[in-house]
């Protein structure tokens, strides 16, 4: 009897939009920046996500519109406004589906197309990162450094190994009170921080995406991500931060 082979699923190659590694990086960082966040992520932060920030837009016809974006969301998230796990894969996948190539590889591709211009254009006309208009005196994250240095900045965490990485997470768990000080002047939440740079201590695989995300973000997008978590943090309740906390601590059991 003639045996036939029966073709195989394809195996997703790691760091590609289908590898499982990936998409429970990507949920657990959306699952933090969403508000309050209890578990589950939002469609404001899924959409905040790096690679679907890098993919929007509405200057060409490969662009991912808000329009296609929502739909995506309702489609995968089944009209539900916050999805766990399974949910955010469906969501993932619904966005991946517009895309011929994999999603992954597309932001990346699209990030090294847009250095070049970000470097053009900041030497005709510099930039100066200033915080919003807003009536609060809170110290704004990254408001206090030049374009110069927030790029600085930026390439010295793409040009860290591994050990760099870790160390850097060490030296946020263990700052004097004149580190934390300098830090909290500069509006960083570093209660919050240091639980954050404890998980990914403790969990390599988190540890990594964290990694490998800050690697591929502009310095805009460095900033602005920063910012938007700041301003995330600001706006909740005693509450919600206590259960943030909480949902922190548990995941480094």
């Amino acid at each position: 009897a003639v045996v036939e082979d029966t073709p195989s699923e394809p195996v997703p190659y790691e760091g590609s939009a289908e590898d499982p590694k990936v998409i429970d990086a990507m949920f657990n960082t959306a699952e933090f920046m969403s508000t309050p966040p209890t578990g589950g992520v939002t469609f404001k932060a899924f959409a905040t996500l790096p690679p679907i920030t890098v993919l929007s837009g509405t200057n060409s016809e490969e662009d991912l519109s808000p329009k296609e974006l929502k739909e995506c969301w309702e489609d995968g998230s089944l009209g539900s406004s916050r999805v766990d796990r399974a949910g955010f894969e469906r969501v993932w996948k619904e966005v991946q589906e517009y895309f011929e190539d994999d999603i992954m590889d597309a932001s990346r591709k699209t990030i090294i197309k847009r250095k070049g211009t970000v470097a053009s254009t900041s030497a005709a006309s510099p930039q100066v990162v200033t915080p919003p208009a807003t009536a609060s005196t809170d110290p704004v994250v990254g408001a206090s450094l030049s374009p110069e240095q927030i790029a600085t900045t930026n390439e010295r965490v793409k040009s860290m190994s591994e050990d760099d990485f870790g160390q850097m997470l060490d030296q946020m768990n263990d700052m004097t009170p004149e580190q934390e000080a300098r830090m909290k002047a500069m509006g960083v939440n570093t209660e919050m921080m240091k639980k954050a740079s404890s998980m990914m201590a403790n969990n390599p695989m988190m540890r990594k995406a964290a990694q490998t995300m800050m690697k591929n973000m502009t310095p805009e997008q460095m900033v602005k991500a920063s910012q938007q978590a700041q301003q995330q943090m600001k706006n909740m309740s005693k509450e919600d931060y206590e259960k943030a906390l909480e949902q922190m601590e548990k995941g480094q059991k």
